[in-house]
């Protein structure tokens, strides 16, 4: 049950983990049926299914599942002799499912003026990992975010240095100036994301394509710039603006998860 609870627990957080269970047990096997164990993405696990070689090789397959969000279901016979046993002292058959956490999708929000705080909560309802990001020395707004949210609250390109970037990352721009704004785009921009959005008007979006389109890869990247940001909604209030936005990033998520299921 230890391994249960953390594993609930840290998918109400969005962590990245797998639940191993034994669902399948006959003679003699390490563990019996219904022994589980929580695996983090960093190989930590929280509980047992046994321990040795064997436990070794599942927390590699969990690592896996995090990695694509996938389940797998994995049957080991050990009836077949010392020379075929991977545990040495099993004489039996076992089967475990690897059940990854369902993870929310990193969201990096830059800028914590009135559109950014009012996009934070509501990218966290609508199932992201949210960090705050605002260079402003002892910017007070950003204490009342509360514990959902990681706020970092240091120079831009500094914050970029310690995030974390992959191919389910979204990065959305709504900082105080061009100046800011362009320092984010310049410093995500080669990093892996699967949307990247500025906040401004169309005469912005061209000139920060033309101080940042300096080579090839760069005119590529800034292809795949989303500016203006937001659907089409008609308002301008800061929090309409930030539904328009939230709605663009669900939108682009399922359109994401659409084409992974096709592809499959």
């Amino acid at each position: 049950m230890e391994a249960i609870r953390a594993f609930a627990s840290a998918t109400t957080q969005g962590a990245g983990v797998a639940l191993v269970t034994v669902v399948g047990a006959e003679g003699s096997v390490p563990r019996g049926m219904g022994a589980a164990m929580m695996v983090r993405e960093d190989g930590s696990i929280v509980g047992t299914v046994g321990g040795g070689n064997l436990e070794l090789l599942m927390i590699d397959h969990a690592r896996e599942a995090i990695a694509d969000g996938r389940p797998r279901r994995y049957r080991f016979d050990f009836t077949g002799g010392p020379q075929r046993n991977i545990e040495k002292s099993c004489v039996g058959r076992c089967e475990f499912f690897v059940q990854p956490g369902p993870r929310r999708p990193r969201l990096h929000l830059f800028g914590a003026g009135h559109i950014g705080l009012a996009l934070a909560p509501m990218a966290h309802a609508a199932g992201f990992e949210v960090t705050v990001i605002d260079d402003r020395q002892d910017y007070a707004p950003l204490a009342t975010l509360g514990p959902r949210f990681h706020i970092l609250n240091m120079p831009f390109a500094e914050a970029v240095d310690r995030l974390t970037f992959d191919e389910d990352t979204y990065v959305v721009i709504v900082t105080y100036g061009h100046a800011t704004d362009s320092i984010v785009v310049r410093a995500c921009l080669h990093r892996p994301w699967c949307y990247l959005g500025m906040i401004g008007s169309k005469s912005k979006v061209a000139r920060v394509r033309r101080e940042l389109g300096v080579d090839d890869a760069a005119i590529q990247r800034l292809e795949k710039l989303r500016s203006p940001i937001g659907l089409p909604i008609g308002g301008r209030e800061p929090g309409e603006v930030a539904v328009s936005i939230v709605a663009e990033l669900v939108a682009e998520r399922h359109r994401e998860a659409d084409s992974m299921a096709g592809g499959a």
